[in-house]
């Protein structure tokens, strides 16, 4: 299970810098990761998606789980 210290959220609307579609971007932060990269907030940010690493298919779906009935009743 992720325990961050902090979490990020954006979101983004662009495609050909136009809106056209969404991004909303939940990421997890902890403090290895600030050590790691050397940075925080937007930087931090910027340099994990630099990395390309992205979380395992089980921990998407885990969260994906947790989240999907406390976001049902809103969605309707």
């Amino acid at each position: 299970m992720i325990r961050p210290e902090q979490v990020y959220v954006c979101l983004w609307s662009h495609m050909d810098r136009e809106p056209g579609h969404i991004h909303f971007v939940v990421q997890p932060v902890t403090k290895a990761d600030m050590a790691r990269f050397e940075a925080a907030g937007p930087e931090l940010q910027l340099a994990m998606f630099r990395a390309g690493e992205s979380p395992r298919e089980a921990e998407i779906d885990a969260v994906c789980a947790r989240l999907r009935p406390l976001l049902a009743d809103q969605i309707q």
